[in-house]
């Protein structure tokens, strides 16, 4: 009896760690004062621009094909941000391994080119929604993000 109850406690243990919810961490990238985070999206790395400023977290569209997501036109109505005047796009088919995040979509590709000047590949922005939602801390001295999964 006690072999079982040992085996059960074992596998569960290892179970919570899979299963953790609660305050997690991502580490920033910073270059040129503005931070960044990788990740992993379907499978391939990349980076997200890390902007407190940005309503929403997005995906660049056209980067679908490339890292394997689809996008459907959200609406009629255009918003301005970082890239001007854009259409938002709803994005789907994607996972990120580090965490989970809820992306819009826009079009990028001048954005993308700004910081592809200086060495820096990113494909999307990781906007206030998923700070706000994760009732994430950011500590600037550390270069880490603390966010909540549940």
């Amino acid at each position: 009896m006690k072999k079982w109850l040992v085996a059960i406690l074992i596998f569960l243990s290892g179970c919570a760690s899979v299963y953790y919810f609660g305050e997690q961490e991502i580490k920033m990238v910073e270059r040129n004062d503005m931070h960044f985070v990788n990740i992993t999206l379907n499978g391939k790395k990349t980076k997200l621009l890390v902007d407190t400023g940005a309503s929403k977290s997005l995906l660049d569209i056209s980067q679908a094909e490339d890292f394997d997501f689809s996008y459907l036109l959200l609406s009629k109505n255009q918003y301005i941000g970082i890239g001007g005047v854009q259409d938002i796009f709803v994005v789907y088919d994607y996972k990120v391994l580090e965490t989970w995040i809820t992306f819009l979509g826009a079009d990028m590709s001048e954005v993308r080119e700004y910081f592809r000047k200086d060495g820096i590949d990113i494909v999307g922005i990781l906007g206030s929604d998923f700070l706000e939602d994760s009732r994430a801390k950011i500590d600037f001295k550390t270069n880490i993000i603390y966010y909540n999964r549940d």
